[in-house]
């Protein structure tokens, strides 16, 4: 038997050299198999796919820590199907069959950069690969007596399963590389997010929530539960953005236990009224906020604004960092189970405008547009200029009867906004809304994607609606 013992490629290298590389690597592991044994491969894979998939995804699913990718329903419902089809595809019988070589190359790519985006553990797919090898070896030893036969199809199989676990790889390596990239520029960028401004905005916010506990116990003497600092203007923002933008900062995780500290160990006391100690539990709450403040402070003092990262005309963030926010709050999700919404929103019409009044006003109408948006949402949430006439907003820790509210909001509110068009031109502009919720799939394209099609519908079903994607609709 003859078994592959070429230098294995480096997938790191140049994209397109590597990628031709690899197709000349596939090629030539088919080449040197005998007829007979690529057919039996085939036949193998045609009569046993099924049971290979089951098999592979029952290993899999027996790690503990893969439920939160695996979970039965998915199972069942797309990823048998979908592990079946990938087994037929790398194993047709390339005597009957055109087998495109360079589109098996970029699918073992792509997969391992879907892999890398939803954080799937390789040492997953390695253990359900060395499942199917061994499977494929107790297949060949029942259907043939042939040992010379057997050990060369088993030998071709082995390759052909290693080789597309490598390409998955270097796909998933490719794209950690970028998202690390990706993720120090979005937090150097977020600094330089006018830092004395934010400064500032943070201290009031914490003032403000302050000064609102006074007076709901001031008001109300049974007050059933205050609001907790973490729901505040200043937590959304605190657990979503800072943790994000100062990672690594000393006074990070004395802020995190500030705040935990008043949610848990002053409110309740506080809420409960009527504590001898009421005196003391308010002048702590003070001594807290006032701290707070002071590490806010100190915080952004240790570093130097900077620039960059913004759409140029809208000052939107940058559809760059969409892969590391959206990242960031998957695991926000996971770990706080709370949920988090996209909305996709589209001008409608938008090439009328520019058509009618030119570039120049549509310009001031994108400006605008993106001024109404940040006026309308949260501290804590994220607006991107996603391209064109889209925008993309990230509303963090909603229930799907709260974003379908934001989202019907920003509808109103641009249905009712007079824009100005130039030259003491106002006109009304309406705007189509896709809405999807996140329903804990790891892989935030498919959660863009279901906003986009959402909006799409929104478009076809006469424009300046809300349309909410059907997987999650309230």
């Amino acid at each position: 038997m003859k078994f592959s013992s070429e230098p294995k490629i480096d997938l790191l290298t140049n994209a397109v050299d590597s990628t031709e590389l690899a197709v000349r690597e596939w090629t030539g592991i088919v080449k040197r198999t005998p007829q007979s044994s690529l057919l039996l491969a085939a036949s193998v894979v045609e009569q046993h796919a099924e049971q290979l998939a089951d098999n592979f995804y029952e290993v899999m699913r027996a790690d503990p820590r893969s439920a939160v990718f695996l979970d039965a329903d998915t199972v069942e419902g797309r990823l048998r199907k979908s592990m079946t089809q990938w087994l037929q595809s790398v194993f047709a019988n390339p005597l009957v069959s055109d087998i495109n070589v360079s589109a098996l190359v970029a699918t073992q790519l792509r997969i391992g950069e879907v892999h890398a985006r939803i954080q799937l553990p390789n040492y997953l797919m390695i253990r359900g690969f060395r499942t199917i090898t061994q499977n494929v070896y107790e297949i060949l030893s029942a259907q043939t007596s042939d040992l010379n036969l057997r050990w060369t199809t088993f030998g071709f199989m082995r390759d052909i399963l290693d080789f597309a676990m490598e390409l998955m790889g270097g796909g998933f390596q490719r794209f950690s590389d970028r998202s690390v990239r990706s993720d120090e520029a979005f937090r150097l960028f977020s600094l330089g997010d006018n830092m004395a401004l934010e400064r500032e905005r943070q201290r009031t916010s914490l003032a403000e929530w302050g000064q609102r506990i006074l007076f709901l116990l001031h008001r109300d003497s049974n007050v059933a539960q205050l609001p907790r600092l973490t729901t505040s203007e200043f937590g959304l923002w605190f657990n979503h953005k800072a943790l994000s933008m100062f990672e690594g900062a000393q006074e990070i995780d004395h802020i995190s236990e500030l705040i935990e500290s008043i949610d848990s160990n002053i409110l309740p006391l506080l809420g409960a009224r009527g504590a001898s100690n009421e005196k003391s539990l308010l002048t702590q709450l003070e001594s807290n906020l006032n701290s707070l403040k002071f590490l806010i402070s100190n915080t952004f003092e240790r570093y130097i604004e900077m620039q960059g990262g913004r759409d140029s005309l809208t000052r939107l963030l940058n559809r760059k960092y969409i892969g590391s926010v959206l990242g960031r709050e998957i695991k926000i999700s996971k770990t706080k189970s709370s949920r988090f919404a996209l909305l996709l929103l589209d001008i409608d019409h938008f090439k009328n405008i520019n058509d009618k009044y030119g570039h120049q006003i549509g310009d001031m109408v994108l400006q605008q547009t993106a001024a109404l948006l940040l006026n309308t949402v949260r501290n804590g949430d994220f607006v991107f200029r996603y391209g064109g006439e889209e925008f993309l907003i990230l509303l963090v820790e909603v229930t799907p009867e709260i974003c379908l509210r934001v989202a019907e909001t920003l509808r109103t509110r641009f249905e009712e906004t007079l824009f100005m068009l130039g030259e003491g031109r106002v006109g009304k502009v309406t705007v189509s809304i896709g809405v999807a919720i996140h329903d804990g799939h790891p892989d935030y394209q498919r959660l863009i994607g279901r906003a986009d099609v959402a909006m799409f519908l929104a478009k076809e079903s006469g424009r300046n609606r809300v349309y909410f994607d059907q997987v999650m609709k309230p």
